[in-house]
Protein backbone atom coordinates (compact mmCIF):
# COMPACT_ATOMS: atom_id res chain seq x y z
CA UNK A 1 0.00 0.00 0.00
CA UNK A 2 1.13 3.54 -0.61
CA UNK A 3 1.57 5.95 2.39
CA UNK A 4 2.40 9.38 2.64
CA UNK A 5 6.36 9.36 3.18
CA UNK A 6 8.39 11.51 4.91
CA UNK A 7 9.00 13.41 1.66
CA UNK A 8 5.58 14.11 1.35
CA UNK A 9 5.21 15.08 5.32
CA UNK A 10 7.91 17.50 4.98
CA UNK A 11 7.08 19.25 2.16
CA UNK A 12 3.16 19.72 2.88
CA UNK A 13 4.91 21.00 5.90
CA UNK A 14 6.61 23.77 4.01
CA UNK A 15 3.41 24.54 2.18
CA UNK A 16 1.43 24.84 5.48
CA UNK A 17 4.18 27.06 7.14
CA UNK A 18 3.47 29.61 4.15
CA UNK A 19 -0.16 29.27 4.72
CA UNK A 20 -1.54 31.71 6.38
CA UNK A 21 -4.91 29.92 7.38
CA UNK A 22 -2.74 27.11 8.78
CA UNK A 23 -2.92 28.65 12.40
CA UNK A 24 -6.67 28.45 12.65
CA UNK A 25 -6.76 25.02 11.22
CA UNK A 26 -4.40 23.71 13.43
CA UNK A 27 -5.85 25.06 16.53
CA UNK A 28 -9.41 23.67 15.30
CA UNK A 29 -8.00 20.17 14.76
CA UNK A 30 -6.27 20.52 17.93
CA UNK A 31 -10.23 20.90 20.16
CA UNK A 32 -11.77 18.60 17.75
CA UNK A 33 -12.34 14.96 19.15
CA UNK A 34 -11.12 13.35 15.45
CA UNK A 35 -11.43 10.11 14.16
CA UNK A 36 -9.91 7.92 11.44
CA UNK A 37 -12.37 7.10 8.52
CA UNK A 38 -13.99 3.35 8.55
CA UNK A 39 -12.77 0.96 6.47
CA UNK A 40 -16.41 0.29 4.54
CA UNK A 41 -16.04 -1.46 1.14
CA UNK A 42 -17.37 0.73 -1.84
CA UNK A 43 -17.65 -1.90 -4.77
CA UNK A 44 -15.68 0.10 -7.59
CA UNK A 45 -15.38 -0.37 -11.42
CA UNK A 46 -13.91 0.92 -14.32
CA UNK A 47 -15.65 1.18 -17.50
CA UNK A 48 -15.07 2.80 -20.90
CA UNK A 49 -17.85 5.55 -21.05
CA UNK A 50 -18.55 7.80 -23.76
CA UNK A 51 -14.84 6.44 -25.18
CA UNK A 52 -12.92 7.38 -21.80
CA UNK A 53 -11.76 5.05 -18.71
CA UNK A 54 -14.39 6.18 -15.72
CA UNK A 55 -13.78 4.88 -12.52
CA UNK A 56 -17.40 4.55 -10.78
CA UNK A 57 -19.02 2.85 -7.68
CA UNK A 58 -22.92 1.80 -8.04
CA UNK A 59 -24.88 0.67 -4.60
CA UNK A 60 -27.89 1.00 -3.03
CA UNK A 61 -32.03 -0.08 -4.27
CA UNK A 62 -32.46 -0.37 -7.79
CA UNK A 63 -36.34 1.73 -7.19
CA UNK A 64 -34.79 4.45 -4.32
CA UNK A 65 -33.75 7.70 -5.64
CA UNK A 66 -30.66 8.54 -7.69
CA UNK A 67 -28.38 9.93 -5.89
CA UNK A 68 -25.26 10.97 -8.22
CA UNK A 69 -22.05 12.10 -6.16
CA UNK A 70 -18.79 13.46 -8.04
CA UNK A 71 -15.35 13.22 -6.83
CA UNK A 72 -13.25 15.82 -5.30
CA UNK A 73 -9.35 16.67 -5.66
CA UNK A 74 -7.08 15.26 -4.50
CA UNK A 75 -9.25 12.74 -3.53
CA UNK A 76 -11.14 10.59 -5.04
CA UNK A 77 -15.19 8.95 -4.27
CA UNK A 78 -13.48 6.84 -1.91
CA UNK A 79 -13.75 10.12 0.20
CA UNK A 80 -17.61 9.43 0.57
CA UNK A 81 -16.73 6.53 2.58
CA UNK A 82 -17.90 7.89 6.03
CA UNK A 83 -21.28 7.92 4.51
CA UNK A 84 -21.48 5.48 1.85
CA UNK A 85 -23.24 3.09 3.85
CA UNK A 86 -25.90 5.42 5.29
CA UNK A 87 -26.63 6.57 1.75
CA UNK A 88 -27.11 3.53 -0.09
CA UNK A 89 -29.60 2.21 2.17
CA UNK A 90 -31.91 5.08 1.34
CA UNK A 91 -30.56 5.52 -1.94
CA UNK A 92 -29.31 4.62 -5.35
CA UNK A 93 -26.10 5.77 -5.39
CA UNK A 94 -23.09 6.30 -8.47
CA UNK A 95 -20.23 7.57 -7.82
CA UNK A 96 -17.79 9.02 -9.99
CA UNK A 97 -14.56 9.98 -10.64
CA UNK A 98 -14.69 13.16 -13.03
CA UNK A 99 -12.21 12.73 -15.93
CA UNK A 100 -8.96 13.11 -15.11
CA UNK A 101 -9.48 13.15 -11.30
CA UNK A 102 -9.23 10.39 -8.88
CA UNK A 103 -8.44 6.89 -11.19
CA UNK A 104 -10.95 8.09 -14.18
CA UNK A 105 -8.59 8.62 -17.59
CA UNK A 106 -8.56 12.11 -18.53
CA UNK A 107 -5.43 15.16 -19.23
CA UNK A 108 -5.19 18.62 -18.79
CA UNK A 109 -7.98 19.36 -21.37
CA UNK A 110 -10.27 18.52 -19.15
CA UNK A 111 -9.25 20.74 -16.42
CA UNK A 112 -12.49 22.70 -16.46
CA UNK A 113 -15.63 23.13 -15.55
CA UNK A 114 -16.94 23.18 -18.86
CA UNK A 115 -15.52 20.86 -20.59
CA UNK A 116 -16.33 18.72 -16.97
CA UNK A 117 -19.83 19.67 -17.36
CA UNK A 118 -19.84 18.54 -21.21
CA UNK A 119 -18.18 15.06 -19.91
CA UNK A 120 -21.26 14.53 -17.31
CA UNK A 121 -23.93 15.13 -20.03
CA UNK A 122 -21.85 12.30 -22.21
CA UNK A 123 -21.25 10.09 -19.19
CA UNK A 124 -25.12 10.76 -18.01
CA UNK A 125 -26.32 9.98 -21.72
CA UNK A 126 -24.48 6.84 -22.40
CA UNK A 127 -25.54 5.70 -18.86
CA UNK A 128 -28.93 6.41 -19.22
CA UNK A 129 -29.65 8.52 -15.94
CA UNK A 130 -32.43 10.39 -15.67
CA UNK A 131 -34.28 12.19 -12.51
CA UNK A 132 -30.73 12.81 -10.98
CA UNK A 133 -30.31 13.96 -7.61
CA UNK A 134 -26.58 15.76 -7.79
CA UNK A 135 -24.06 15.80 -5.13
CA UNK A 136 -20.98 17.99 -6.32
CA UNK A 137 -18.31 18.97 -3.89
CA UNK A 138 -15.42 20.83 -4.60
CA UNK A 139 -14.27 20.20 -8.44
CA UNK A 140 -17.75 18.43 -8.68
CA UNK A 141 -19.39 22.19 -7.97
CA UNK A 142 -18.06 23.19 -11.01
CA UNK A 143 -19.00 20.76 -12.99
CA UNK A 144 -22.21 20.37 -11.69
CA UNK A 145 -23.13 24.03 -12.20
CA UNK A 146 -21.62 23.66 -15.81
CA UNK A 147 -23.60 21.19 -16.62
CA UNK A 148 -27.29 22.62 -15.55
CA UNK A 149 -26.23 25.69 -16.93
CA UNK A 150 -24.50 24.44 -20.59
CA UNK A 151 -26.89 21.39 -21.66
CA UNK A 152 -30.26 20.01 -21.67
CA UNK A 153 -29.67 18.59 -18.13
CA UNK A 154 -31.55 15.56 -16.52
CA UNK A 155 -31.14 17.17 -12.73
CA UNK A 156 -34.18 17.10 -10.40
CA UNK A 157 -31.88 18.91 -7.36
CA UNK A 158 -28.31 20.11 -6.77
CA UNK A 159 -26.56 19.88 -4.09
CA UNK A 160 -23.31 21.57 -4.00
CA UNK A 161 -20.48 22.94 -1.80
CA UNK A 162 -16.81 24.18 -1.39
CA UNK A 163 -16.17 24.94 -4.88
CA UNK A 164 -15.87 27.60 -7.80
CA UNK A 165 -19.20 29.35 -9.13
CA UNK A 166 -20.31 31.83 -5.81
CA UNK A 167 -20.46 35.53 -6.55
CA UNK A 168 -19.14 37.99 -4.40
CA UNK A 169 -15.66 38.43 -3.79
CA UNK A 170 -14.92 34.78 -3.94
CA UNK A 171 -12.30 34.23 -0.96
CA UNK A 172 -9.81 31.13 -1.19
CA UNK A 173 -7.13 30.23 0.69
CA UNK A 174 -2.97 31.37 0.28
CA UNK A 175 -1.91 28.90 -2.09
CA UNK A 176 -4.87 28.21 -3.79
CA UNK A 177 -4.67 32.14 -5.11
CA UNK A 178 -1.08 31.40 -5.72
CA UNK A 179 -1.55 28.29 -8.07
CA UNK A 180 -4.81 30.29 -9.96
CA UNK A 181 -2.36 33.41 -10.51
CA UNK A 182 1.34 32.28 -11.07
CA UNK A 183 2.56 29.44 -13.78
CA UNK A 184 5.25 28.38 -11.65
CA UNK A 185 3.30 27.29 -8.67
CA UNK A 186 1.59 25.10 -10.72
CA UNK A 187 4.92 23.88 -11.98
CA UNK A 188 6.67 23.32 -8.75
CA UNK A 189 3.58 22.09 -7.68
CA UNK A 190 3.59 19.55 -10.36
CA UNK A 191 7.44 18.71 -9.45
CA UNK A 192 6.91 17.86 -5.95
CA UNK A 193 4.03 15.02 -6.82
CA UNK A 194 1.09 13.79 -5.45
CA UNK A 195 2.19 12.91 -1.79
CA UNK A 196 2.79 16.67 -1.20
CA UNK A 197 -0.57 17.52 -2.62
CA UNK A 198 -2.57 15.04 -0.72
CA UNK A 199 -0.96 15.43 2.30
CA UNK A 200 -1.53 19.49 2.50
CA UNK A 201 -5.26 18.74 1.83
CA UNK A 202 -5.59 16.28 4.56
CA UNK A 203 -4.08 19.28 6.91
CA UNK A 204 -5.73 22.12 5.51
CA UNK A 205 -9.10 20.69 4.19
CA UNK A 206 -9.77 18.14 7.42
CA UNK A 207 -10.53 19.57 11.15
CA UNK A 208 -12.04 15.91 12.57
CA UNK A 209 -11.31 12.87 10.21
CA UNK A 210 -8.23 11.19 8.83
CA UNK A 211 -8.37 9.07 5.82
CA UNK A 212 -7.40 5.52 6.66
CA UNK A 213 -5.22 3.33 4.77
CA UNK A 214 -6.93 2.39 1.50
CA UNK A 215 -7.85 5.80 0.83
CA UNK A 216 -4.42 7.43 1.23
CA UNK A 217 -3.50 4.61 -1.13
CA UNK A 218 -6.07 5.57 -3.41
CA UNK A 219 -5.78 8.82 -3.82
CA UNK A 220 -1.52 8.22 -3.99
CA UNK A 221 -2.27 5.84 -7.23
CA UNK A 222 -4.72 7.97 -8.81
CA UNK A 223 -2.59 11.09 -8.78
CA UNK A 224 0.98 9.44 -9.14
CA UNK A 225 2.64 11.37 -12.19
CA UNK A 226 -0.19 13.18 -13.21
CA UNK A 227 -0.21 16.30 -11.25
CA UNK A 228 1.17 18.54 -13.33
CA UNK A 229 -1.66 17.40 -15.77
CA UNK A 230 -4.31 17.88 -13.11
CA UNK A 231 -3.39 21.67 -11.42
CA UNK A 232 -4.40 23.05 -14.96
CA UNK A 233 -7.67 23.15 -12.54
CA UNK A 234 -6.72 26.01 -11.38
CA UNK A 235 -5.22 27.78 -14.21
CA UNK A 236 -7.19 31.60 -14.49
CA UNK A 237 -9.67 29.78 -11.72
CA UNK A 238 -11.21 33.31 -10.97
CA UNK A 239 -12.22 33.64 -14.61
CA UNK A 240 -13.83 30.57 -14.58
CA UNK A 241 -15.67 30.70 -11.41
CA UNK A 242 -16.26 33.85 -12.45
CA UNK A 243 -18.41 32.53 -16.00
CA UNK A 244 -20.08 30.05 -13.44
CA UNK A 245 -21.12 33.24 -10.71
CA UNK A 246 -22.20 35.38 -13.60
CA UNK A 247 -24.85 32.75 -14.65
CA UNK A 248 -25.97 30.77 -11.42
CA UNK A 249 -29.13 32.99 -11.41
CA UNK A 250 -30.35 30.96 -14.43
CA UNK A 251 -30.90 27.71 -12.42
CA UNK A 252 -34.05 27.29 -11.43
CA UNK A 253 -33.59 23.77 -10.15
CA UNK A 254 -33.67 23.34 -5.76
CA UNK A 255 -30.62 23.73 -5.21
CA UNK A 256 -28.73 22.72 -1.57
CA UNK A 257 -25.86 24.73 -0.88
CA UNK A 258 -23.96 22.99 1.71
CA UNK A 259 -20.30 23.96 3.46
CA UNK A 260 -18.11 23.42 6.10
CA UNK A 261 -17.75 26.20 8.99
CA UNK A 262 -14.42 26.27 9.22
CA UNK A 263 -13.68 25.50 5.83
CA UNK A 264 -10.41 27.98 4.82
CA UNK A 265 -9.53 26.91 1.57
CA UNK A 266 -12.74 28.21 -0.03
CA UNK A 267 -14.48 30.66 2.80
CA UNK A 268 -17.82 29.97 4.57
CA UNK A 269 -18.85 33.62 2.63
CA UNK A 270 -18.95 32.18 -0.50
CA UNK A 271 -21.63 29.97 0.61
CA UNK A 272 -24.30 32.74 1.46
CA UNK A 273 -23.65 34.75 -1.73
CA UNK A 274 -24.13 31.63 -3.23
CA UNK A 275 -26.93 31.01 -1.92
CA UNK A 276 -28.36 34.19 -2.33
CA UNK A 277 -28.05 34.06 -6.05
CA UNK A 278 -29.85 30.86 -6.42
CA UNK A 279 -33.82 31.67 -7.32
CA UNK A 280 -34.30 28.26 -5.30
CA UNK A 281 -32.09 27.63 -2.52
CA UNK A 282 -31.48 26.29 0.87
CA UNK A 283 -27.91 26.88 2.80
CA UNK A 284 -26.76 24.64 5.43
CA UNK A 285 -23.59 24.55 7.36
CA UNK A 286 -21.93 21.94 8.58
CA UNK A 287 -20.34 22.06 12.25
CA UNK A 288 -16.71 21.56 12.94
CA UNK A 289 -15.39 21.09 9.17
CA UNK A 290 -13.72 22.14 7.28
CA UNK A 291 -12.60 22.18 3.38
CA UNK A 292 -13.44 17.87 3.16
CA UNK A 293 -16.68 19.00 5.48
CA UNK A 294 -18.54 15.45 3.58
CA UNK A 295 -15.51 13.36 5.55
CA UNK A 296 -15.59 15.70 8.78
CA UNK A 297 -19.32 15.47 9.07
CA UNK A 298 -20.22 11.66 7.50
CA UNK A 299 -22.97 11.15 9.66
CA UNK A 300 -24.46 14.58 9.28
CA UNK A 301 -23.41 14.04 5.69
CA UNK A 302 -25.75 11.66 4.96
CA UNK A 303 -28.60 12.74 6.92
CA UNK A 304 -28.75 16.54 5.30
CA UNK A 305 -28.36 14.46 1.49
CA UNK A 306 -30.72 11.72 2.23
CA UNK A 307 -33.28 14.65 3.78
CA UNK A 308 -32.79 16.84 1.10
CA UNK A 309 -33.83 13.90 -1.58
CA UNK A 310 -36.73 12.59 0.20
CA UNK A 311 -38.62 15.65 1.02
CA UNK A 312 -36.69 19.00 1.74
CA UNK A 313 -36.05 19.65 -2.34
CA UNK A 314 -39.72 19.60 -2.87
CA UNK A 315 -40.16 22.09 -0.01
CA UNK A 316 -38.46 25.15 -2.09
Amino acid sequence: MKKLNIYDQLNAATLLMVSPEWRKVKAARKAAESFETPDVAIPTETRTIAGRKIRLAEAGPADAPLLVLLSPFPESILSFTGSWEALTKKCRVIAIDLPGFGASEGDRHDMSPTAQGDHLAAIFNELDLHDIHLVGPDVGMGAALAYVLNHEHRVTSLAIGHGPGAPGPFKLAFMINMLAKFGFMRFSTGLLGAGPLIAFSSKLGAIRHRANAKQMDDYKRAYSGRVPEVVHWFKDLRAKATELADRVNEITIPTLVFWGDLDVMFDPSNAKHLDEALPQSKLQMLPEAGHLAWADQPELFAEMIIDWVETANKDL
